[in-house]
């Protein structure tokens, strides 16, 4: 009996052995890896005007975009590329001094330009290097009204001698006349300081443009366009966590999405909610910003928001328009978290940072 159950099994894992063939065992299916096949380089934004090919004055830079085409049919811009990766013809003449980005050199000509990755190249581009002098510079808007903390694009368009045009907004010099009022940052982005009047001007190869007047006022409104930069004394501002219209105006930072109010505890409109990290980083945004020509803000601590304003101030609404609805964050831990302060009733909390609530950015001089 025993010996015919042994043969029995004997048999099943002879079956099993057969069965389990790793011959007939299907491999996993192993996707392609797409390969670049082409490249298509083309001036974006093409800042000359008045000219039906690619010409650039001595002095002035152009910035291209590549392209990628891969085996599967899809295609993405290129990023992250080399600066040896972009080529020209002739350095003399023109050059790339950042990635994608062409400068005139030191002679005028025509010169190609072209891109290399992974053994690709890429179609080439002609660029017409001229001799052509600016005969006038213009900066709009001529005039142009912002609250303190608030940004505005300013335009200068230069005009040569041989009829065409360029936007040189990033490579004049900007000038304020009252830099405590506004300042203009080198790509000519405007900012409001503080109040009072001021005017601008661009220069370039000894040219100066039209003067512009800028008026700087308090955001008197924090639910549309723009944010109350207030001063408590000594120069030191505190911000109201940012309408969604004032942080998209500046660029954006990141953020947790946004609450509205209806103007019981802040002034109509939609605004931004932070978990903690990005309350930090909604700072750290200012500063790159330089809102209100600062490159310091902070996330406030505890005393700041719960002494220096609420204790001071009361109803941050009442007193200044924030929103108040939420708490607002601060930099004070409290065990494993942070502690957060009303604004509106002065009371605390403490959360471990994954809250969504407000954010005051500070900045001392």
């Amino acid at each position: 009996m025993l010996k015919r159950i042994i043969t029995i099994l004997h048999f099943f894992i002879l079956i099993t052995l057969i069965g389990c063939n790793p011959e007939e065992v299907e491999n996993p299916t192993i996707e392609p890896t797409a390969i670049l096949t082409r490249i298509d380089i083309i001036p974006s934004p093409l800042k000359t005007r008045g000219t039906s090919q690619l010409k650039l004055a001595k002095g002035n830079k152009q910035a291209f975009i590549a392209t990628g085409h891969y085996s599967d049919g899809s295609s993405k811009v290129l990023s992250n590329l080399s600066l040896s990766a972009w080529r020209s013809s002739n350095e003399e003449t023109g050059f790339f001094s950042k990635p994608g980005v062409f400068s005139t050199g030191n002679t005028t000509g025509d010169v190609t330009v072209y891109l290399i990755k992974d053994n690709v190249t890429s179609n080439t581009v002609s660029v017409e290097v001229s001799a052509a002098v600016i005969t006038t510079l213009a900066v709009t808007p001529p005039a142009s009204e912002l609250a303190m903390g608030q940004m505005r694009p300013l335009t200068a368009i230069a005009t040569y001698s041989d009829g065409t045009s360029s936007d040189v907004s990033d490579s004049v010099t900007w000038t304020s006349e009252a830099l405590s009022t506004a300042t203009v940052t080198p790509t000519g982005r405007l900012a409001g300081v503080d109040v009072g009047h001021t005017t601008i001007t661009a220069t370039k190869d000894n040219v100066t443009s039209n003067t512009v007047s800028v008026e700087v006022y308090i955001c008197r409104n924090t639910g549309v366009s723009c944010t109350d930069v207030f001063e408590v004394g000594n120069g030191k501002l505190f911000t109201n966590s940012p309408s969604r219209i004032a942080l998209h105006s500046i660029g954006g930072s990141v953020n947790n999405g946004f609450t509205q109010e209806i103007g019981t505890s802040g002034p109509a409109g939609n605004f931004v909610w932070f978990n903690w990290a990005n309350a930090n980083g909604l700072c750290a945004t200012y500063s790159n910003e330089s809102l209100a020509g600062r490159t310091n803000w902070r996330l406030a601590t505890r005393n700041e928001l719960k002494l220096e304003l609420f204790n001071t101030y009361g109803n941050m609404f009442n007193a200044r328009g924030w929103p108040v609805r939420l708490n607002y964050w601060s930099s004070t831990s409290r065990g494993p978290g942070f502690l957060n302060v009303s604004l509106r009733g002065g009371n605390e909390g403490a959360s471990l940072g994954e809250e969504e609530l407000y954010a005051s950015c500070v900045s001392v001089p």
